[in-house]
């Protein structure tokens, strides 16, 4: 039995059905399926009743619903208290963020008045996919994550706000169109690569980039690259472009430029609703206060 089973019962137990809960945890509904069907033999019963038009809990596991709940309060607690005896008695916020994004121009700042106002307080951060980003929130395993908000307000249990709106763009070599052509519409791409990464989130990203050449007036052609690194080469190389925001860490040189797009990406966060984490309330607190003095507006983007 491992965390994934039971995020899996938890979801659907909470959603009352098995399409709401894949959507909830980003997985496909056989995987969900597969998951149930696998805690169920682990635990020699069945857990749901899905003769009726909703998927209900049977008696069993109505029971294994509370264990869990229970379970996952006291893996949090205790983690908690593990921390604070390995680090000092000091308190340790964990936060997540989204694989390939340059956080630290956002929240350096607001590490700074933190250390300064609350030097016991200790933060670590690391880096993972959306949908990880959401299980490990959901489990407990972080305080807070930064992610896309539409992908943050669809996580249960969670409280949501937003942090940033910043424009998106597609980004290209100047060697695409030659160093003579100074004014570029997305329209001038009709021909291009559009260059997406094959993770977690690569139906999504694909659907996008398709949606947004057909609003433009073409199809794009669709490549998929396993990686952010090989994105950026192929672009600065003229091989292709790619659509990004300005959150996203860009590993090319000066020899890229970029044609802004009418929309924007809204950047939130999110954290466990009804959290007893006195840390975490602190770090909010910080960032409220910041971000109504302007001290942490994010400054990025590619020069043109």
């Amino acid at each position: 039995m491992n965390d994934t089973l039971i995020q899996s019962f938890l979801a659907i137990a909470t959603e009352g059905g098995f399409n709401r809960a894949a959507e909830k945890i980003y997985i496909s509904q056989p995987n969900l399926s597969r998951n149930i069907a696998r805690l169920e033999k682990e635990l020699g019963t069945k857990l749901f009743d899905r003769s009726q038009k909703q998927t209900v809990l049977t008696k069993s596991g109505t029971i294994y619903f509370s264990a869990f709940q229970k379970m996952i309060s006291c893996m949090e607690q205790a983690r908690e208290q593990v921390q604070r005896m390995e680090h000092g008695g000091r308190e340790l916020i964990h936060i997540g963020y989204v694989r390939d994004w340059n956080l630290s121009d956002f929240i350096r700042p607001v590490l700074r008045r933190l250390h300064t106002e609350y030097p016991e307080l200790r933060v670590s951060m690391e880096a993972c996919s959306i949908p990880e980003l959401s299980s490990r929130l959901s489990l407990g395993q972080l305080d807070l994550i930064f992610t896309l908000k539409e992908k943050a307000d669809g996580i249960f249990g969670a409280e949501t706000r937003t942090v940033d709106r910043v424009p998106e763009e597609i980004l290209y070599s100047e060697e695409y169109f030659g160093k003579g052509k100074r004014k570029v519409s997305p329209k001038d791409f009709s021909e291009a690569a559009f260059l997406v990464l094959g993770d977690d989130m690569e139906e999504d990203r694909i659907r996008y980039v398709r949606d947004l050449g057909i609003a433009y007036g073409f199809v794009p052609d669709i490549q998929v690259m396993h990686n952010m690194e090989s994105i950026f080469m192929n672009v600065e190389s003229g091989l292709g472009v790619t659509v990004c925001h300005s959150w996203i860490r860009v590993s090319a040189g000066r020899h890229i430029r970029s044609c802004r797009l009418g929309h924007t990406a809204e950047i939130g966060i999110a954290w466990k609703r009804e959290t007893e984490n006195v840390p975490l309330q602190v770090l909010l607190k910080c960032m409220d206060r910041m971000q109504n003095m302007g001290e942490s507006e994010f400054q990025g983007g590619i020069a043109v």
